[in-house]
């Protein structure tokens, strides 16, 4: 049963477009961001640390999911310095512990 409930999503998808299917609106969760950041270089204690601040931060659904997607072509240049200052923030009291 659950094949056929993963097939129809995909048939989904595909009908839907590919690229609507990838993206979300939603907040993305502590893993997807963490898994972002250490893909981009960030040791896995740091990265998790990292995660959890963003989540706390005032940072949109929007902008978190920027970060995760390493993304930011929809992003106005004020949505990116923040994203800026809030990783600076988050990594500085990160790695000082």
């Amino acid at each position: 049963m659950s094949k056929t409930i993963a097939s129809l999503a995909v048939l989904a998808c595909l009908g839907v477009g590919l690229q609507a299917c990838g993206e979300s609106n939603d907040r993305p969760s502590a893993e997807d961001l963490s898994s972002s950041l250490a893909d981009a270089g960030i040791e896995a204690d740091t990265s998790d640390c990292v995660a959890d601040k963003l989540l706390d931060s005032d940072l949109s659904d929007k902008q978190l999911n920027a970060v995760k997607d390493d993304d930011n072509s929809d992003l106005s240049d004020d949505e990116e310095k923040e994203i800026g200052d809030v990783l600076g923030d988050a990594a500085a009291s990160c790695v000082s512990g």
